[in-house]
């Protein structure tokens, strides 16, 4: 799922399977890039994926990507096979738009992971009953995320029905703006969680990421580092 999902079952049947598509290069089903008319930054949000499994975000072709991409309106991109989030072997799936279509296309794309793929069709692989997802938050919205006193995170637990954790400042990878945030639940929990961390990161623009790509490499994204099992949410 987007972000960092760390599962306690074993891997799918087929994760760890080199797929045709999975070239290596930076796929969004070949969309063009949006255009948005009044110069604004688009609302976006970043999940982490596991390397394995991020072939089935983009699809065949890209067709799965393409599919979300139509049905949401957003636009998604993964970063490059074996481009990791530092610190892990996780790739970042990054979702742009307006904010409703970032939000519904962040569900697709949980959707994919564990509805709709073969190893989930097959049975060969059963989805647990809790799932942990990770999402990669820009600290500029930190603050906003939690609200005074806490308010704004416990009202989206609530409403969810999940658990969600952001991360402390003092575990930032140094020189990276964006923070871990956790979501823990059912996967309806999760996926609603995931809505509303989008609606309140994208509430103000001078809130959003500093770095609007899936590129760490800069700052030791590329090829390795520490990471997880092959799940369909990367995890730390």
């Amino acid at each position: 799922l987007p972000c960092m999902a760390q599962l306690n079952s074993g891997d799918p049947e087929g994760f760890g399977k080199k797929r045709p598509f999975d070239d290596g290069s930076e796929r969004d089903g070949g969309n063009k890039r949006q255009a948005f008319g009044n110069g604004e930054r688009p609302s976006a949000v970043k999940m982490l994926v596991s390397n394995k499994v991020a072939g089935t975000v983009i699809g065949r072709g890209g067709a799965t990507i393409a599919k979300m991409q139509q049905e949401s309106g957003s636009r998604v991109r993964v970063s490059n096979n074996a481009e990791y989030f530092p610190g892990t072997q996780d790739r970042v799936v990054l979702v742009t738009g307006e904010t409703a279509q970032v939000a519904h296309g962040a569900q697709l794309v949980l959707t994919e992971l564990y509805e709709n793929a073969e190893y989930v069709q097959a049975g060969t692989w059963q989805v647990p009953e809790t799932i942990t997802l990770n999402l990669l938050v820009p600290n500029g919205a930190s603050g906003q995320i939690i609200g005074k006193g806490g308010e704004n995170i416990r009202a989206m637990v609530e409403q969810s029905g999940a658990k969600i954790q952001l991360s402390s400042k003092d575990k930032q990878v140094p020189g990276i703006d964006d923070r871990i945030l956790t979501c823990i639940g059912a996967l309806p929990q999760v996926k609603k969680a995931v809505e509303l961390v989008v609606f309140k990161i994208c509430e103000e623009s001078s809130m959003g990421y500093s770095n609007l790509t899936t590129n760490y490499k800069a700052f030791g994204g590329g090829g390795g580092g520490g990471g997880g099992a092959a799940t369909p949410g990367g995890h730390r």
